[in-house]
């Protein structure tokens, strides 16, 4: 059964003047050292890390709810396809994410499913 579904985008390019303009702050703030790990060893950086903002709003919109920050996050399965690993979550639910990019768009859709 449904628990809920969300979706969010952001902008790479808002999502990069956050970053130049609140640097360190922000990501050790919202990002677990994995995902800054992960994100910063790429080129455009600031588009991994959008995506994954995108991935976990659209998570606690699901949710119905928000958790903090660093008690989600976004993995990658050996597949690579992505994958929310979130600290606490209530038994009985399965989490699946998907995650996209499209021109300066991150968008990532949640949905929680509950067994009955």
């Amino acid at each position: 059964m449904i628990h809920g579904i969300g979706i969010d985008a952001m902008e790479v390019p808002r999502f990069k003047r956050a970053m130049e303009r609140w640097g360190e702050r922000l990501t050790a703030r919202l990002f677990t050292g994995p995902e800054l790990a992960y994100s910063l060893r790429h080129r455009r950086p600031e588009r991994h890390l959008a995506a994954r903002f995108a991935a976990k709003v659209s998570f606690f919109k699901a949710l119905g709810r928000p958790v903090p920050w660093k008690e989600v996050e976004v993995e990658r399965a050996s597949s690579g396809a992505p994958v929310l690993k979130i600290k606490g979550l209530s038994e009985g639910l399965r989490v699946s994410v998907s995650i996209s990019h499209d021109g300066h768009l991150s968008i990532a859709e949640t949905i929680i499913e509950r067994d009955s």
